[in-house]
């Protein structure tokens, strides 16, 4: 059996190292919150959540469906995590904040994350890191650029 996963064009490759690092990130993730009762997901909505805003607008940021957002801060919201509060501008919809405890409890979070990412720049540099990400960003602004075109053609 041959180790080909699909295509061999450059794009396809990268998109295939993207994809394993982001189920190595989130594999990483679970490790990281779950000893403080958390998850992956919970993690990601509790870390938006810093900066108040809406739902909808989370789930645009992570790229999930707004529903499977919704039912994270829902259960965030009855372990008292975080709190909704109404939007100033739009009365339909509300603000997704942390409360004190949520507060505390991301702040745990990000403690056990600094230290894997010390593991993390015991092997790669963080100007490395640096250096990836700004290459990562580049992308990124060009595929927005691909998606917002192509939502004006259809």
């Amino acid at each position: 059996m041959s180790d080909r996963r699909g295509p061999e064009d450059a794009w396809s490759e990268f998109v295939l190292a993207v994809f394993d690092i982001n189920g190595l990130i989130t594999q990483a993730g679970e490790r990281i919150s779950r000893p403080l009762g958390q998850s992956a997901a919970r993690w990601q909505v509790l870390g938006r959540a810093f900066q108040p805003q809406t739902v909808a607008e989370m789930a645009a940021e992570m790229g999930h469906a707004r529903q499977s957002v919704q039912r994270v801060a829902d259960v965030l919201e009855r372990e008292g995590l975080i709190a909704y509060r109404p939007h100033p501008t739009d009365r339909r919809t509300k603000l997704v904040e942390l409360t004190p405890r949520g507060h505390e409890v991301l702040s745990a979070i990000y403690q056990r994350q600094v230290a894997w990412f010390a593991e993390i720049v015991s092997q790669l540099s963080e100007a490395k890191l640096r250096e990836l990400t700004v290459s990562l960003n580049q992308v990124s602004r060009t595929l927005l650029s691909t998606v917002t075109d192509g939502e004006r053609e259809s």
